[in-house]
Formats: C-alpha cells, sequence, structure tokens
C-alpha cells in the first residue's frame, strides 16, 4: 500500500465492487427466478440473500466514489465516512431481508409445498456455492491491500453465503428423501445468520461514527513509534478516529524545554514522516508539543585546578582552565546535590581547545554552562553548546556556591512567572 497513490487504490476498491455487484445480480436472478419456479423456500431465500449483497455493494460503490472526492471547505476531512454510512446502510437493509425471511421460511413449515424439480435446485445451489466462494476470496484479497473495512465486511458476507449455498443443497437433498419440513428448518437458520450478519454491519459502521476504536492497539503502536523519533521523550496521550479506511490521530508529545523552535519544527516533521511511513492508515496527524521542565540540573564551570572546593572562585578563561567542576542543583528545595570534577586534558592543546572542552561537557550531559563572559567564547564552543542545548549563564563576583545559589534563585522567579502568565 505504501507507495501506491491514494485514488489508485479506491480505484481497484470501486473495481472489485463493480465485479461483485454483477455477479449478485445474475446470482439473485438466477437463484430467485429458479426457486419461484421448482417451489423452493431455501432457495428462495439464498436468492433474497444475494439481493442483500446486491444491495450492499451498491451502497458500497456510492460510499467508495464519494471517498475519492478531494477535501472541501464544508468537509475539510474528506468524504471516507460516506464509506462508514453505505455500511450503516447495508445493516438496516439485511436487517429487513433477515425478517422477511424469516416470516417466509415459517410459512413453508406449517404449510407444506413440493419442489417440482430438485435435481435443477441441486445444480443451481452447488453453482452458487462455488461462486461465492471465489468472491469472498477476491473481496478479502482487495479489501486487505486497501484496507477498506466495507470490502472485508462484504467478504465476511460471502462467507456467510458459502455456508448459506451449503445449506440450501442439503436442504433440496432432504426434500427428496422426503424430509420436507427440514427446507423450511434450513430458510429458518439462513433468516437467522442474515439477522446476525446485519447486526454485526450495523455495530461495525456506528462504532465508527461515534469514533469508538475498532482496533484499540493501533494507540500502543502509534505511542512506541512516536518514541522511536529523536528527541521525543514521552507520549502521554494518543487520541484517534476513524474515517473509512483511514485514522485521524492528535498526538500529545513531551520534550525537553531547552529545545529550540526551530528544533521543534524538525521534530514535528520527522514525526509525521515516521508515524505514516510505520502506519499507512493514518491520515492525518496534528501533534501537541509540551516541554518537560527539570528540576535538577547539571550546573559546569571552568575552575584552576582539580581540588577546586564550592568556596573558590571558578576560572575566567574557559580553554584554559585544566578542570571543570559540575554540581547537580535541585531547583525546588535550593540544594547543591553534589559535586564532581573533571580533568580538561585538551587546555594545553594548540588548536580547538574550546571546541574540544565544550565536546567533552556535553558528554556529561550538562544543562548549563557558567562562564564569565559567554561573548569570549568563540564560535565553534558556543556551535557545540547550542546542539545540544546547553544554557549559557554569565556569573559575576563570588564564590562559586555563591553563583550557584543566585542562578537557583534566578530560576525560581523565572519559573513563578510563567506560572503565573500562565494562570
Amino acid at each position: 500500500m505504501v507507495g501506491q497513490p491514494r485514488k489508485d487504490l479506491f480505484a481497484e476498491g470501486e473495481k472489485a465492487t463493480l465485479v461483485t455487484i454483477l455477479c449478485n445480480i445474475l446470482l439473485t436472478v438466477f437463484k430467485i427466478i429458479t426457486g419461484l419456479f421448482i417451489g423452493s423456500v431455501a432457495l428462495l431465500a439464498s436468492g433474497f440473500d444475494a439481493l442483500t449483497d446486491f444491495i450492499a455493494s451498491f451502497a458500497v460503490l456510492i460510499g467508495l466514489r464519494f471517498a475519492q472526492k478531494d477535501p472541501s471547505k464544508r468537509f475539510p476531512y474528506g468524504y471516507y465516512r460516506m464509506e462508514t454510512l453505505a455500511t450503516l446502510i447495508v445493516a438496516i437493509i439485511i436487517l429487513l431481508f433477515g425478517i422477511e425471511v424469516l416470516v417466509e421460511s415459517y410459512g413453508i413449515i406449517i404449510d407444506h409445498r413440493q419442489i417440482t424439480y430438485p435435481v435443477l435446485g441441486l445444480v443451481v445451489s452447488l453453482i452458487s456455492f462455488l461462486v461465492a466462494f471465489g468472491l469472498y476470496r477476491y473481496n478479502l484479497r482487495i479489501g486487505t491491500k486497501i484496507t477498506s473495512n466495507a470490502l472485508i465486511s462484504t467478504a465476511k458476507e460471502f462467507q456467510l453465503d458459502i455456508f448459506v449455498n451449503a445449506l440450501v443443497f442439503i436442504g433440496i437433498l432432504a426434500h427428496l428423501l422426503e424430509f420436507q419440513q427440514f427446507e423450511g428448518i434450513v430458510g429458518l437458520f439462513i433468516g437467522i445468520l442474515i439477522l446476525k450478519t446485519g447486526l454485526e454491519f450495523g455495530r461495525v459502521s456506528l462504532f465508527t461514527l461515534l469514533d469508538a476504536l475498532d482496533d484499540p492497539e493501533i494507540i500502543e503502536r502509534i505511542q512506541l513509534s512516536a518514541l522511536e523519533v529523536s528527541k521525543v521523550q514521552e507520549v502521554p496521550n494518543v487520541r484517534i478516529r476513524r474515517s473509512g479506511p483511514y485514522y485521524f490521530a492528535d498526538i500529545e508529545i513531551r520534550m525537553s524545554a531547552r529545545e529550540t523552535v526551530e528544533s521543534l519544527a524538525q521534530v514535528t516533521h520527522d514525526l509525521e514522516s515516521h508515524l505514516k511511513n510505520k502506519i499507512p492508515q493514518l491520515d492525518s496527524i496534528m501533534v501537541s508539543v509540551e516541554p518537560i521542565i527539570k528540576t535538577r540540573l547539571l550546573v559546569a564551570f571552568p575552575v584552576p585546578s582539580f581540588d577546586t572546593t564550592l568556596e573558590e572562585v571558578p576560572a575566567e578563561h574557559f580553554g584554559l582552565a585544566p578542570a571543570f567542576l559540575i554540581a547537580e542543583l535541585d531547583i525546588l528545595t535550593f540544594t547543591i546535590i553534589s559535586k564532581q570534577s573533571v580533568e580538561n586534558p585538551h587546555w594545553k592543546a594548540e588548536r580547538k581547545r574550546g571546541i574540544l572542552a565544550a565536546k567533552l561537557l556535553v558528554k556529561k550531559d550538562i544543562d548549563v554552562f557558567a562562564v564569565k563572559n559567554s561573548s569570549s567564547l568563540g564560535l565553534g564552543p558556543k556551535a557545540v553548546f547550542k546542539e545540544k542545548n546547553v544554557l549559557l549563564h554569565n556569573f559575576g563576583e563570588g564564590t562559586i556556591r555563591q553563583v550557584l545559589e543566585e542562578f537557583m534563585i534566578s530560576k525560581a522567579k523565572t519559573q513563578e512567572s510563567n506560572n503565573s502568565f500562565g494562570a
């Protein structure tokens, strides 16, 4: 299905429906005329069943024709649900014919009738059996290929027809053996099966119209596929609804609050492409993004030695610092949780010492790099930090502990301001 134009898929479904309609017309006329001629209620019931299939296929054809139309201002999501509406109409028609078959069959059980040419009835029922089997395989193959519920439902209806024609054959054979009532019983059984099929058609179409899921596992598939996209950290909510053979999805994802607008746009584009490749039935995807605001941050400082403590001042020159101190902060509790020192093996390098030092730090997953003056950083280190969304923080006078405390206070004020604005 991937790579084939959508209109071509609908055209293929339309062709299958036309073939089915033609065969059903022939079967309907063949069985009803023969049933009337020889006086077989079972064959007549089977003819009514074939007539039901004809009306169902015609309704599906109308639905597929509408589904090929492009979206409009009045129907911005397209006309895919015309197929679902057609399936609902089919269900109502099947129920009406089922009731009619039940009434006629009951009458035959009460008032016995003789079949005038039972051998002819056996031949007609056998031919009908073979045609029903061929149409079942054909509709199932095309319906699965284009993910059309209507065609797959039509195939299931032919599964019933195969069984029905076998019962008709047995009923007429029983009549030959002087068990006349058995043919009426076969008619009753056919009527019950028709009613059951109509109820199933109605259930599927109503569920679709009410946005109920026929395949709840698709939500899990979407969530797992979305998590495969880079920078998508969580997929807390997925809402989907079916329209004809396609799904429309609203997906909520969570990403780091440090991601840039450009990064967000790229992730959204990558997510849509990835999901449509993994799940071809997805037609439209709406993505909403919530930021994940970290309450624990790793802040790095350039320091004059590996043994520098929190009570000392940081180094002023980033590239020439022999070591870095990395402190873990809890913004909610204003706590310095831990610290560690990292040697800078590149501080004596002749070239690209700043870039190499920046790459060393981003491997430590730092969130913030504190520097005396961020404008003094070269373009290379800035690009490394920007790519990993590391925040640059300019510190003033004071010890490392004082700088960290001031930083936590400023972050808390920013968070409070954002909450007030959102309220």
